[in-house]
């Protein structure tokens, strides 16, 4: 196996059991890891459209609607009014706003658990890392 081979394999196992343990701290609130992160999004960006988030997310509008539709049964997210009627903004409901500072509590600390030993320098170097690759996936 090439470098880069060993490089991308463990990369894809250590998503996946990172997303497979996320959803297991998420689940306490009824979430998955893919509705956290739209949660998590419209607590930083504020209220959006579908479109907005999918691009934010790389993901198809599809996969988004489905996942908001969720969100929205749980009573975490509502559709608000627009300048254009045509456009669906979401934003947090108040019970949205209750289970992001529950699951951020909980998701810092599994963050931190999985950072353990890991310096700064380590980390800074593999945030680098993971940018550059980002960007080169984008071209």
């Amino acid at each position: 196996m090439t470098p880069n081979h060993q490089f991308f394999h463990q990369y894809l196992q250590i998503s996946r059991l990172f997303t497979k343990k996320l959803n297991e701290q998420l689940l306490q609130y009824g979430l998955f890891h893919s509705q956290w992160s739209i949660v998590y999004f419209l607590k930083t960006k504020g209220p959006s459209t579908l479109v907005e988030i999918g691009e934010y997310l790389n993901v198809e509008k599809p996969t988004i609607t489905r996942t908001v539709q969720r969100l929205n049964e749980g009573g975490f997210i509502q559709q608000v009014p627009g300048k254009d009627r045509r456009v669906k903004r979401i934003q947090l409901t108040e019970a949205g706003e209750e289970v992001y500072t529950s699951c951020r509590e909980a998701v810092t600390e599994f963050e931190y658990k999985v950072m353990d030993g890991i310096s700064e320098q380590e980390k800074e170097e593999v945030f680098q890392t993971l940018t550059k690759i980002y960007v080169n996936l984008e071209k």
